[in-house]
This record gives C-alpha cells, structure tokens and sequence, in this order.
C-alpha cells in the first residue's frame, strides 16, 4: 500500500473531508488530493500532523508494505505463542483433576480417560515449546529454554501437588498464578517476549 493509500484510508476511517484534514494541517485541500493520489509527497511536518490527527504513529503511517508484513508475523508468532501457553495450563489443570471412571466402567475406560487427559496436554507441550524457534538470537534462544524448562517444572510441582494432596482447587490456583506471572513477568522482562499489548490512549484532534 503506497503512503497515498494509505492516507486516503485513514481519512476515510476517521470520516472526514479533504477539506477538513487540510484545515487541520493547514494547507490547502489540492495539497491533500496531491497527496492521496500520490502526485506529491507531504513533508515531514505534515506527515507528523496528519499521524496525530489520524492517533497513529508516524511509523505506522509510513512505513512500507514490507515493515507492515513483519509486523503482522509478529503478531502471529506472539499471539500463537500465547495460546499454546494457555492451552498447556488448561490442560495440565485438566489432568490432575479426580478420575471419572467409575469401578463398575469397563477396564478399557480408564485408559480412554487417560488418553483424553493426557494426550491434549503432551501435544501443547510440544506446541509451546516449538515457539521457541521465533528467537532468532541464538543467546537469547537458550536462555528462553531454561527458562520455560523452569516453568514447566513449576506448572509440574504445582499439578502434583494438587494432584496428591487433593487439595484440586489449591492446584488449580497455584498454576493459574505460574502461568499469570509467567507471562506478565517473566516473559517480558527476562524472554524479551511481550505478550501482551499495550493500550494507550490518543488524543484525537477532531474531538472523538
């Protein structure tokens, strides 16, 4: 998508004219037609302008098709490697919780439970620890390892715990909070994985 485009489209989101967005930059609305049609190129000064008056950032606005593609695979990358988390928590959780076969079942039945209980939870381990191939830094690639070693360790110690105590509701806390630290905490501040996304909130010039 050429800058022009793209100018066009966030004009067109916000719901306003050309004459408009030329008022608020302060130029005249040919100048904007230029732009939008890519006859012309704003200036840095303009371009900073109508980033402010569309609330997104002046990289955003410029950047290419390519930039816009990484981003997107980032995006992809963290948000699979969030799910598998969950999901390795979820079923972890699921795993420890008392059997529901009964001693009048068939034999066969215990076996089934066990394989929906523990098959789930072996393929998101495999799935989670898969994502780790997104860390191009080969440092960085084995340091993420111990550490999601370490988490795993923690989400077991937790399980079984749970597990054998009885105490099903304590267990089930007890991986809730690992997963919640691990990714709010450790993730960002020692994996160099953000997880989550921030929100901020921008000032729109045309009061809405």
């Amino acid at each position: 998508m050429t800058l022009g485009e793209k100018l066009k489209m966030y004009r067109k989101q916000k719901g306003v004219s050309q004459e408009k967005i030329a008022e608020l930059v302060g130029v005249s609305r040919q100048a904007v037609t230029k732009w939008e049609s890519g006859q012309t190129a704003p200036s840095t000064e303009n371009l900073m302008a109508l980033a402010s008056i569309y609330g997104i950032s002046l990289d955003e606005l410029a950047a290419d098709k390519k930039a816009g593609g990484a981003d997107d695979r980032k995006i992809l990358h963290t948000n699979l490697t969030l799910i598998a988390i969950i999901l390795q928590a979820s079923f972890l959780n699921a795993a420890i919780q008392p059997s529901q076969v009964r001693e009048t079942d068939p034999p066969f039945m215990k076996t089934v439970e066990l394989a929906i209980k523990f098959v789930p939870l072996f393929a998101a381990s495999v799935w989670m620890a898969g994502n780790l191939r997104y860390e191009k830094d080969a440092a960085q690639y084995k340091k993420n390892a111990r550490i999601e070693l370490l988490y795993c360790l923690i989400q077991l110690a937790a399980a079984f715990f749970g597990y054998y105590s009885r105490l099903y509701f304590v267990g089930t806390v007890l991986l809730i909070i690992n997963v919640l630290v691990y990714i709010f905490v450790i993730n960002p501040r020692y994996m160099k994985r953000r997880l989550t996304r921030e929100w901020k909130k921008k000032r729109d010039p045309l009061g809405r």
